[in-house]
């Protein structure tokens, strides 16, 4: 995975501001850092979760098997197959 000026809005306000990295595969990556840094809104960014939520998007790249999942064509039902998350306490979506 390729993260290229992922840059994240809660509306105007810019939470993620040109994160550039590579995650590499059989590797494991931690997000370590103090509350309200980020590392929970980059992580709902890798499986799009944010679209759940009004006025919220993300710009930037992100590839994974080269495609990039912020492309709004791309089946999110398939991205979440291959990028899940296991939450500290259980989260329901908004429409369930």
């Amino acid at each position: 995975m390729v993260i290229r000026d992922l840059r994240f809005y809660y509306k105007k306000y810019e939470a993620l501001k040109g994160i550039n990295m590579a995650l590499f595969d059989k590797h494991v990556t931690a997000f370590i850092g103090p509350s309200g840094c980020g590392k929970s809104t980059l992580l709902r960014v890798l499986n799009r979760m944010y679209q759940l939520y009004p006025g919220q998007h993300a710009t930037g790249e992100i590839i994974v098997d080269g495609q990039n999942i912020l492309d709004p064509k791309l089946d999110l039902n398939l991205l979440r197959a291959k990028i899940g998350m296991v939450f500290q306490k259980p989260t329901p979506f908004p429409m369930s």
